[in-house]
């Protein structure tokens, strides 16, 4: 192997794929199966200290437990974690490698920082599939933005990194890191996670919403010079609606955003779930891509809902009841859209794309 670096006697580590202030993530070879992995290094806590660990350390225990519970996520939203642990004393955490850019990169390359209306909503919806598998297994990401959210060459969006760097800091598991800095990116952080109270699967539902924001008019609902004056914004003021920055946005889709930047997190959707249905009319349009990206989300979406009913149907043949629960008679969408005739109809037109259709 030519003196190159190996973790674990098993990762020999290649390019550099990205640095943080707490690590780095190394494109990597699994020596046993021959597999290109993406490793994260932990190497430093958020207050700058070193990351050392032994097996008899407590909060090594604590993160073999998260990286056991991350590699139980099944979701084609999230990557695939292979396996994690200590190498020496330094934590390190292997998973799928995912060629594609950040949703960061894509949004600095786009016009003006927004995104097609059809793709935004797809790629939120995908996001919130990858958040609905996460959440229903108890974890919460707690730091969602756009350069924690890859988007592939096959359209597929992937959830990253959740939360395997403040496992380190977080032995409470609570609200600060140790250098008493609340956990999150201030521009995407909910009320309560501002103001360092109970912390629930909802501050992702707003972390999405300020995504989605984001992607529609180019700039979050909410910036500032300095942390604090962002974080008293999210608290305190409302935020713009987006329908009066882009004109284009469906009412529809402008309420779904205004749910989800709900100051209560009571009056937020209830499931990442259900953010997946509420954003599936808007994310069926045909409408030129972004020049550069490496996939269509649209056409990702449509191919893993046209997948979901596939199940849906094998299930029921069975005599099962679906894994989705259906509407009350009589209930729309906030678009006035009967959402499993949808799901037929992206049946449909994906069968027709696969037949010859384009869409770009």
């Amino acid at each position: 192997m030519d003196g190159s670096e190996v973790i674990a006697g098993r990762f020999e580590l290649l390019g550099v794929l990205g640095r943080g202030a707490m690590g780095e993530v190394r494109k990597a070879r699994d020596l046993e199966t021959g597999d290109t992995v993406a490793v994260k290094r932990l190497l430093r806590r958020r207050d700058g200290t070193p990351v050392s660990l032994t097996e008899a350390d407590a909060n090594a225990a604590r993160f073999m437990r998260e990286v056991r519970i991350m590699a139980r996520l099944s979701s084609p939203n999230l990557p695939r974690t292979v396996t994690g642990g200590l190498d020496g004393d330094q934590p390190y955490l292997a998973m799928e490698y995912i060629d594609g850019v950040p949703l960061s990169s894509l949004l600095a390359e786009a016009d003006a920082g927004r995104l097609p209306v059809a793709w935004a909503a797809a790629i939120a919806a995908q996001i919130a599939t990858g958040l609905d598998a996460a959440h229903r297994a108890g974890v919460v990401h707690r730091d969602l933005k756009p350069s924690n959210l890859m988007l592939a060459r096959s359209g597929l969006v992937k959830v990253l990194d959740f939360g395997v760097g403040l496992i380190l800091d977080d032995v409470d598991g609570g609200r600060l890191t140790n250098s008493n800095e609340t956990v999150g990116t201030a521009r995407y952080m909910a009320p309560e996670q501002a103001t360092q109270r109970n912390i629930t699967a909802a501050v992702d539902l707003y972390a999405l919403g300020c995504v989605l924001f984001e992607m529609l008019v180019g700039a979050p609902p909410f910036d500032g010079d300095v942390q604090y004056e962002i974080l008293n914004k999210h608290i305190r003021q409302q935020p713009t609606p987006v329908g009066m920055l882009r004109g284009e946005v469906p009412a529809g889709l402008e309420a779904v955003v205004a749910r989800l930047l709900e100051k209560d997190p009571a009056n937020r959707p209830g499931t990442a779930a259900e953010v997946t249905e509420l954003l599936l009319p808007f994310a069926q349009q045909a409408e030129p891509g972004v020049i550069g990206a490496p996939g269509n989300p649209v056409l990702a979406l449509r191919e893993q809902e046209a997948a979901s009913g596939r199940d849906e149907e094998d299930t029921a043949s069975l005599g099962e009841a679906p894994p989705r629960s259906a509407p009350e008679t009589g209930q729309a969408s906030p678009a006035g859209f009967d959402i499993f005739a949808v799901h037929q109809r992206l049946i449909s037109e994906y069968r027709d794309y696969t037949e010859g259709a384009a869409v770009t």
